[in-house]
């Protein structure tokens, strides 16, 4: 890919982005807060952004949103086999939430 492609490509995951936590935020604020990793300031504020302000923030040359996985051990040990398929749904959700809740009590 080119740099401009990319670019653009970064730019449009950040303008989708907003506009789906828009969207889940205004279906339900505390399951829209738990699962982008935010707090209530911040939900109300990403909420409250209008279609320009979107435009400004997502036309960065920077992802506005981050991955939660701190390090490669955790991505690796999530994407490993496993023999219980069905439980790695719910062993993601889990760390996700507790590194949700560890950056709340810093």
């Amino acid at each position: 890919m080119l740099d401009d492609d990319i670019l653009k490509c970064i730019h449009h995951l950040n303008l989708s982005t907003l506009l789906l936590s828009q969207k889940m935020l205004e279906k339900d604020k505390v399951m829209a807060m738990y699962r982008l990793g935010i707090d209530e300031e911040t939900a109300d504020i990403l909420s409250s952004l209008n279609t320009s302000q979107m435009l400004v923030l997502s036309e960065t040359n920077q992802l506005t949103f981050q991955l939660r996985f701190e390090n490669a051990e955790m991505m690796k040990k999530l994407t490993e086999d496993s023999r219980i398929s069905d439980i790695k749904q719910m062993h993601t959700g889990i760390l996700l939430s507790s590194l949700l809740l560890d950056s709340i009590n810093k």
